[in-house]
């Protein structure tokens, strides 16, 4: 081989190597872009941090057993923002996923102002926004179509509560008890809508705000209205602790000894009994997800987060409907989701999934509406939880 020869078949050893080396980089391009992107706002501090840490653990979850094997060859990562429950850092916290981590999904927030504030964004941005704990029908009328919702709406919950409390327990008169937020104020708004039409009264209204430590005031407030049959509740976990007490020692409720049933939507998770005490005692309130189902993918759900989590640990239904929002984008993706678009195009078309929290279908507006997700649970004086068979 003279050095001309041999300096062509050099170039061509090198070109074919780089082909070779283009072609494997092309190819691990290809495996790392094979990634669902999902940014989760949750409230990892302030009042709502309780939700960030049980959302967190259901996402988690979800992500162990999708991950394993991938879904139509796509692997899911997620990036966590503290979103503090609240409109200003809600937006701060979106603004920053969107620009630096580009997300194909959103997943948040739980408290209805923040959500109002991300939503308008994200549909601006043409990014999915899937929300799994807030009520405000503000969102249901919003008319965003990158919007969609597992949770029931305010007016699902206190439709199905005012003709479960006048029907089962044949109350006649209310007294409304909320915190003063779009969510507090639409639940209320609702139930009263219902309760009158069905011919309850309701006596009186009171809100307060977040920032309200001592509710004895408001419990004998309570106690000068007359006879009370309910007394609908819609407030944090930490504020609702303090005013089931407060109505206990005033001798208003069950708990303390009065006539008057405390009920509520869905605001409370597993665990509010222990922290409330015997004052809890015959609360009547919605859940998203009951632990006590015998449906296999709630058993199975039980089961998973035990070992993950521990053998005590029972999961709430803010660990489940953050661990059904992942089960959800999973499927949008089996359907063909890869990007923004197509994940809002497939989530639209979702109808009849059963997940842990009950059975998910979206309507136009992007709220789910089978009412399967609805369940009913009342505190016994032991502190546990007694299913009631209410429709």
């Amino acid at each position: 081989m003279n050095i001309y020869q041999f300096k062509r078949a050099a170039i061509w050893v090198a070109a074919a190597a780089l082909a070779v080396g283009s072609s494997v980089s092309a190819v691990q391009a290809q495996a790392q872009d094979k990634t669902i992107k999902i940014s989760v706002l949750i409230p990892v501090s302030g009042p709502g941090s309780y939700f960030g840490v049980q959302d967190r653990q259901g996402i988690d979850l979800a992500l162990d057993e999708i991950n394993k094997t991938g879904v139509n060859g796509y692997k899911f990562k997620v990036d966590y923002e503290d979103s503090q429950c609240a409109p200003l850092p809600a937006t701060n916290a979106i603004k920053r996923a969107l620009d630096v981590f580009k997300p194909d999904i959103v997943v948040g927030e739980e408290c209805s102002d923040a959500t109002l504030a991300i939503a308008a964004i994200t549909n601006r941005a043409k990014i999915p926004l899937l929300n799994a704990g807030s009520v405000t029908m503000k969102l249901t009328e919003s008319g965003y179509k990158y919007v969609f919702r597992i949770l029931p709406d305010a007016q699902q919950q206190a439709d199905s509560l005012a003709d479960n409390v006048v029907r089962n327990l044949k109350a006649k008169t209310a007294v409304l008890l909320y915190e003063k937020t779009n969510s507090g104020i639409d639940t209320a708004d609702m139930f009263e809508k219902a309760f009158t039409a069905k011919g309850g009264k309701v006596l009186g209204r009171v809100d307060f705000g977040r920032d309200v430590n001592d509710f004895t005031s408001i419990a004998t407030r309570v106690a000068s209205m007359g006879h009370i049959d309910v007394l609908p509740t819609f407030a944090l976990e930490g504020q609702q602790v303090k005013l089931t007490q407060a109505l206990a020692q005033a001798g208003v409720t069950k708990g303390g000894g009065g006539s008057a049933i405390q009920v509520g939507s869905i605001w409370l998770p597993w665990g509010f009994e222990q922290k409330a005490g015997k004052s809890a005692a015959g609360y009547i309130r919605i859940v998203q997800f009951d632990p006590n189902e015998q449906r296999p993918i709630v058993q199975r759900f039980v089961k998973d987060f035990k070992a993950k989590y521990g053998a005590d640990k029972t999961p709430t239904h803010i660990n489940a409907h953050t661990y059904d929002a992942i089960l959800i984008i999973a499927e949008a993706v089996r359907r063909g989701a890869t990007d923004p678009e197509s994940m809002r195009a497939k989530l639209a078309t979702i109808k009849n999934l059963e997940v842990t929290t009950g059975i998910i279908g979206f309507n136009a507006k992007g709220q789910t509406q089978d009412l399967s997700v609805i369940h009913y649970v009342q505190t016994t004086p032991d502190l546990g939880w007694k299913t009631l068979d209410w429709k």
